[in-house]
């Protein structure tokens, strides 16, 4: 309890300013921030502790679950051997039916109604008055037990508040921020970090008056550095006294516990050895009978728990294959109904493309078969101008070769006219020839140009639908091994599943005689079972008669030693208190009254400073106690509360929105 905690935590620079020197925004924004970080830490420390404290209580949980299970295959079996016993009672014989199959599941009321049947049929009168004291010593003994784990667990609940507050208070004292507001010079020696950790058992009750004081020495130090030494000094020399005081104390308590374990200690072996002769006495009446019904309530609840485990795991393996062949059956009717959705529409589509195909190539053969003719006749036309012109031109000379005076005789002139004629007409004739020639020549031409390039046409016309079919199979190919690729993996899927529902099949089968064999274990041991039960009432009766004294004297004396443990301990805690507020307030009224004031004006600078820090900005009379998580800001909480109430979701510094989830509790 005495020690001091681990190492310490890396410390961070602030940038805070000199101690000595009035305060600056910076030093309250670093004194905000690291009183956040402290409030932060708590919280997670004390969701650590949670979580770890959650899985004991799983734990726990598991272990009262198997108790559980347990006392109810135990009543379950006694049940068994009392329908046996009150075949004739119809009422007595529905109750122990309904108790084996598991319809009631109040225990209380089921052990009350068995204690009832067994005392009706299987009990004695002498026996059943020792039982029922038994019990009742039983019950006593629970209740101050139950009282003396409360108690225990306040004193824990105590001890832990006690050593958080010491937790909190020394990551307080290593804070910089804080000593930075409080005016204390740091300095990288070993006297300085004892007296930071000897500031972390101040009271929280007297932090306010402690920071004013702090305040004003700090003020004065401007002026004064030998007051601020001796003022310093005599705070050392209370804390090292109150440290003193404090260790001799917790010296005391160690030793008060430790006086108070070893009687608990003795108590214990006391109560330990009468236990242990008590089960000899009754191991030495009942040796072997004891031992057969623990193997045999042993051997039950462990083959109870195998046959619902497994009835569990074929209930949930039957859902699951009921659950996977209802989804097979939704997943291949929704994929063939797609499937052939899509096929359909790609089979319209593709139609309706290849008719405007048609049709389209359909048009053009028909313009470019007009484009040709009319290339044709426009070449002819051209020819035919070519001729006339031919033809204008010879008539022309004809006509000037007439018009010459020419001394010739009429008979030559005739002549070379008839020659002249004969040889025009040989001529005119070749050359209408050959242009006959030339026209059928260009006309065939013209055909053979036109077919051609019908025929280029259906040649590329037939390659680009070659080409669409081409693509179409292959898009039908890839679909035809997704389709077969899909069947083969939902076909093995059906086959693991049905090789599954086998192998579950069997288990059935094997767990059913595995539950028959244990029936007929059941009822062969069942009878042995009474046997052990009226031996197990005898050696009850025999613990009652030793520990109902016993319990009612114990119970006394620790209810008053705890109450003189606490009185005790509050004893000497009250008189530490005090002889430490005494002698603190005489030393700090000496140096006091030997130091003088200092500059009032940098004393009530300093004071407003501490005031913006500690005070709430809004409403300037309570101490600032909560943080708002989403921007940094601290106001107090009544504040906060009021703002929130009148749904002003906002900080009043930044006007960021805010929430009751988002407030966080600081301790200044």
């Amino acid at each position: 309890m005495s020690e001091e905690p681990a190492g310490k935590k890396a410390r961070l620079d602030w940038g805070l300013s000199d101690p000595t020197e009035p305060l600056t925004r910076k030093d309250v924004i670093a004194f905000q921030k690291e009183a956040l970080f402290r409030a932060l830490n708590k919280h997670r420390t004390r969701a650590a502790s949670l979580e770890t404290q959650l899985g004991k209580d799983h734990e726990n949980l598991a272990q009262l679950r198997d108790q559980y299970a347990r006392v109810c295959a135990t009543l379950a079996v006694l049940a068994a051997k009392l329908s046996d016993l009150c075949k004739d009672d119809s009422e007595a014989q529905k109750v122990c039916d309904s108790i084996v199959q598991g319809a009631e599941t109040n225990v209380s009321k089921v052990a009350d109604q068995l204690a009832v049947l067994f005392d009706k049929y299987a009990g004695h009168a002498t026996e059943d008055s020792n039982l029922t004291s038994h019990f009742h010593a039983l019950e006593k003994s629970k209740v101050a037990l139950s009282t003396h784990n409360q108690q225990l667990q306040q004193e824990l609940e105590a001890v832990r508040d006690h050593y958080q507050t010491l937790i909190r208070l020394y990551d307080r004292e290593d804070s910089e921020t804080v000593k930075r507001v409080q005016k204390i010079k740091e300095s990288r020696s070993e006297s300085d970090e004892a007296k930071a950790l000897s500031e972390a058992t101040e009271a929280a009750v007297n932090s306010a008056n402690a920071t004013q004081d702090n305040v004003k020495t700090g003020a004065s130090g401007n002026t004064h550095d030998e007051k601020v030494d001796f003022i310093s000094h005599t705070e050392h020399d209370l804390q090292v006294q109150e440290l003193s005081n404090q260790v001799e104390a917790l010296r005391n308590t160690i030793n008060d516990l430790e006086s108070w374990k070893t009687k608990r200690e003795d108590e214990i072996m006391k109560l330990r050895t009468e236990l242990a002769n008590s089960t000899g006495n009754n191991q030495e009446q009942y040796p072997d009978g004891q031992l057969d019904r623990d193997y045999l309530m042993r051997r039950l609840e462990t083959l109870t728990e195998e046959n619902t485990s497994l009835t569990h795991a074929n209930e949930s393996f039957l859902t699951k294959f009921q659950k996977l062949v209802q989804d097979k059956e939704v997943f291949t009717n929704k994929l063939t109904s797609e499937f052939q959705t899509a096929q359909d529409a790609l089979k319209k589509h593709n139609a309706m493309l290849e008719k405007d195909l048609v049709r389209i190539r359909n048009t053009r053969d028909e313009m470019t078969g007009k484009m040709a003719i009319l290339e044709s006749q426009r070449l002819k036309s051209e020819l035919l101008d070519d001729l006339q012109t031919a033809m204008n031109l010879q008539k022309d000379r004809i006509d000037k070769m007439e018009s010459k005076e020419v001394e010739i005789s009429k008979d030559a002139l005739t002549k070379e006219l008839q020659d002249l004629e004969c040889a025009y007409k040989e001529l005119s004739r070749l050359a209408h020839k050959k242009y006959t020639d030339q026209l059928a020549q260009e006309s065939l031409l013209t055909k053979l140009n036109i077919e051609k390039t019908k025929a280029d046409q259906k040649y590329f016309a037939a390659m680009r639908s070659k080409d669409s079919i081409l693509i179409e199979n292959k898009n039908l190919t890839k679909n035809l091994a997704k389709s077969n690729e899909l069947i083969t993996q939902l076909k093995e899927i059906e086959r693991t599943l049905q090789e599954k529902i086998e192998s579950l099949i069997k288990q059935i089968h094997l767990h059913e005689s595995n539950e028959k064999r244990l029936v007929d274990a059941n009822k062969n041991t069942s009878s042995k079972l009474m046997d052990v039960t009226s031996a197990l009432s005898k050696s009850k009766k025999t613990i009652e008669s030793l520990s109902h004294e016993r319990v009612g004297s114990v119970e006394k004396i620790s209810d008053l030693e705890l109450q003189v443990h606490s009185a005790q301990t509050e004893v000497n805690a009250l008189k530490l208190k005090l002889s430490h507020a005494e002698s603190k307030a005489a030393k700090l009224h000496e140096a006091l009254t030997s130091s003088t004031a200092g500059d009032t004006s940098v004393i009530a600078e300093e004071l407003e400073n501490f005031r913006t820090i500690v005070y709430c900005s809004l409403c300037s009379k309570n101490w600032k106690n909560t943080a708002i998580k989403t921007c940094g800001h601290v106001f107090c909480d009544q504040c906060c509360k009021e703002r929130l109430a009148a749904r002003m979701r906002k900080c009043p510094i930044c006007r960021m929105q805010f929430g009751s989830h988002d407030l966080l509790d600081l301790h200044m």
